[in-house]
């Protein structure tokens, strides 16, 4: 099965495009997002949505990627699949209408300013959650506190306010994840904090979004992509110990099911699903925790992690730490080992974002560089021009997202202001193909 052409049209639709070509830039202008609240960030922090997945490379047709968060792109050769981020399910093609475009020329290496018609829009304290890259088109999306999902097809030149669909609901939280479906991509899920639901869905490219049950507060959302019917998701409570909702009904209905999850292991937001009887859950002091029923809950013995994880197309899962770090598995999430410390990967209020490339490699953020691995971990070399801003803390450098439709990577800040920072978003070019 593989996307029909009118997820394009239903993305470029949702931008509030005359058109389908993925070319044309929105022409989007800034919305008044409402009064500062009294809330702030908190420690538990805005863990992004898993990965920035990557687009399938060429290869045999069928070719498999893995399902999941922030994807880059469709695959290389006619039928492979674009590998995506994590979010649920063993590794999944993304299933695109066209492959990966083989004439693109990345943009320069040099840090620009992409944030766009998004700078001083009104916001609230942590104003500019995420940016994540739609698998299947140029098209990226950031979320803006208050003032609800964006979207951009032209590098952020300008952008456009999704959910603006007749009977859409009206997303006002401070966005935690965006999760893509890897055989419908223009159907996601979003989750946030404080502000209205705490997830949301959309299965036309983001023209409409509805809640999800009556949860709310949430750091994250986890799909199970191994049920066609995505019955199970999981969602991590903001900032909550033994907490954690379930759903078995596609959203429509949630459980807490964190009882078995002892309170030293402090806030347990960072959700994977891989399936229905098997579920992750990482702990930002106790580590990574599995339970095949939601009852009861097994410590794997890792250090504390709070982000979401990636799972990559090779079935490998990387979570960063909560004290800075990342840990990986490579036997399905029955054991993980630390692939970068604390030194090397910083630790972030917000979230520190893996995301693999076409080719397999993984990029995490450094402490003034982005840092490249070919070997799952276990050396890192430095890419591209030194960050633009310093990873790591409260208000320093977030992500990376990768959109390999257009070679570009994102990195993205807050602040605690009610306003989105003049240089919230910033953007590099990057060619996979040659560097």
């Amino acid at each position: 099965m593989r996307l029909a052409k009118t997820t394009v049209r239903a993305l470029s639709l949702a931008l509030g495009l005359s058109g389908a070509c993925a070319g044309d830039g929105p022409s989007g202008a800034g919305a008044d997002a409402g009064e500062h609240p009294d809330g702030t960030g908190g420690t538990g922090g805005l863990p992004a949505g898993g990965s920035g997945g990557a687009a399938g490379s060429g290869g045999a047709a069928g070719s498999g990627g893995a399902g999941g968060v922030s994807g880059a792109g469709a695959g290389g050769a006619a039928g492979s699949g674009a590998t995506g981020g994590s979010g649920g399910g063993a590794p999944l093609s993304f299933e695109c209408d066209e492959p990966l475009p083989a004439d693109v020329q990345a943009p320069s290496p040099s840090w620009v300013n992409a944030t766009g018609n998004l700078a001083g829009m009104t916001s609230e304290c942590g104003n500019l959650g995420l940016v994540s890259a739609q698998p299947c088109s140029k098209l990226v999306i950031a979320g803006v506190a208050k003032a609800g999902l964006w979207g951009t097809l032209d590098g952020g030149q300008s952008w456009s306010a999704l959910g603006r669909g007749a009977g859409s609901a009206e997303i006002t939280n401070r966005v935690s994840a965006i999760v893509y479906d890897p055989q419908h991509p223009a159907t996601f899920w979003e989750s946030g904090i404080y502000n209205g639901a705490g997830v949301y869905k959309t299965s036309d490219g983001g023209e409409t979004f509805q809640p999800l049950g009556d949860v709310t507060h949430t750091d994250s959302v986890s799909v199970d992509f191994s049920d066609p019917e995505r019955k199970t998701l999981l969602a991590g409570p903001h900032e909550a110990t033994s907490r954690l909702f379930r759903s078995t009904d596609g959203g429509a209905t949630w459980s807490d099911v964190g009882a078995g999850l002892p309170e030293s292991a402090g806030y347990c937001t960072a959700t994977q699903v891989l399936s229905a009887t098997n579920l992750l859950v990482g702990c930002a002091g106790g580590g990574i925790f599995h339970s095949s029923d939601g009852a009861g809950w097994t410590a794997l013995g890792s250090a504390g992690v709070i982000p979401q994880p990636l799972h990559a197309s090779d079935g490998a899962i990387y979570w960063p730490g909560s004290q800075g770090g990342l840990h990986v598995s490579t036997d399905q999430g029955a054991h993980f080992e630390q692939a970068a410390d604390g030194a090397l990967a910083p630790s972030i209020v917000g979230p520190l974002q893996p995301a693999e490339l076409p080719d397999g490699r993984i990029v995490i953020l450094g402490q003034d560089h982005l840092l490249i691995s070919a070997d799952k971990g276990q050396t890192w070399q430095p890419i591209g021009e030194p960050l633009p801003y310093p990873g790591g803390g409260y208000d320093g450098a977030r992500g990376p997202a990768y959109s390999a439709h257009t070679k570009t990577f994102y990195i993205w800040r807050w602040d605690c202001g009610d306003q989105v920072l003049p240089d919230a978003i910033m953007s590099a070019g990057f060619d996979y193909t040659t560097e």
